[in-house]
């Protein structure tokens, strides 16, 4: 019973957050020093988890931001 929980956290764990890669998937980008770009420049959310993940919901937030600004 325990395995089973143990799985389901880190499946929600997976939606929560993505990986540096994943971001730049995301943005369609093949620099990740343009994420740092966009961190110093326009207000990109910063990695979170040793720097090597990001916040999907921050994500989110920052996208709304992008679109609105446009």
């Amino acid at each position: 019973m325990n395995n089973q929980h143990s799985t389901a956290d880190h499946h929600n764990q997976e939606t929560l957050f993505l990986t540096t890669k994943e971001v730049m998937t995301r943005y369609r980008i093949r620099s990740s020093a343009t994420l740092w770009k966009w961190r110093r420049n326009d207000g990109f959310p910063a990695p979170i988890h040793n720097g090597r993940h990001y916040l999907k919901a921050s994500l989110d937030k920052w996208d709304e931001k992008q679109q609105v600004a446009a």
